[in-house]
Order: C-alpha cells, then sequence, then structure tokens
C-alpha cells in the first residue's frame, strides 16, 4: 500500500499557464486551417469564358457578297447575354437580339467589312471578313 500513495503524494503537472498558452496555441492553428480551407471553397474559381461556336455565310442572297450572317452554331450555356459580346470592326451589324445567345441565332452583316466577336473584351471569339 505504501507504493501506491508514494505516487499520490507526489503529484506533478504542467503548470496553468503553459497548458493555456498549449491551448491558444493549438485553437489559432485548427483556426488558421479551417480559415484556409473554407476561403478556398467560398471564392468564385474565376470568371470563366463561355464557348461560342460561329460560323458564317459571306452572302445575303443578293449574290453580291457584300453582306452575310454570322451564325451562331453551339453555345455552351444559354445564359450568356447579347450584351456582353462586343462586335466590332469595318463591317456594320444589323439589330441584335436582347435577351441571352441561343443556338441557331445569327449576326446580320449589312455592310462589306471586318467583323470581329469577343465576350467582354477578354476572350476573342474571331474576325470574319465580308467582301
Amino acid at each position: 500500500m505504501k507504493a501506491n500513495r508514494k505516487f499520490k503524494e507526489e503529484e506533478h503537472a504542467v503548470s496553468a499557464v503553459i497548458g493555456v498558452i498549449l491551448m491558444v496555441a493549438i485553437t489559432v492553428a485548427i483556426a488558421a486551417t479551417v480559415y484556409v480551407y473554407v476561403s478556398g471553397m467560398l471564392t468564385p474559381g474565376g470568371t470563366k469564358t463561355p464557348d461560342i461556336a460561329f460560323s458564317f455565310d459571306d452572302t445575303d442572297g443578293s449574290g453580291d457578297n457584300a453582306a452575310g450572317r454570322l451564325w451562331i452554331s453551339t453555345v455552351e450555356k444559354t445564359t450568356i447575354p447579347w450584351d456582353d459580346l462586343t462586335i466590332g470592326g469595318t463591317a456594320t451589324c444589323g439589330t441584335l437580339w436582347t435577351g441571352n445567345i441561343k443556338t441557331g441565332q445569327h449576326i446580320n452583316v449589312t455592310t462589306p467589312g471586318t467583323v470581329t466577336v469577343s465576350y467582354k473584351d477578354v476572350k476573342l471569339y474571331g474576325t470574319w471578313t465580308f467582301t
């Protein structure tokens, strides 16, 4: 019995100050890890430019090749507003739709020249020449 009492009488432990410092350090480390993990999940993955495929017809049916159409053959998704496209160049384009871009729609080109189409001035889809 005396052997068991000897261990109980000589109780040694870590100081309360050291225990508190260790608990705070562990809590800060866990909080930092959770913050890094969650902040990576909450931020958007970047602005992904949509994929749009165009084909073009350089005649308007009159046979003079002075105008034509840029046909939208495929659209990645149907939530791309027409306002997000920049259509420029030396040719004049006809009226565009309002709302979302859809497969099968076209851009009327009313005068000869070059037409460029880009998405929010970030992604250039192409340049077409109408003669």
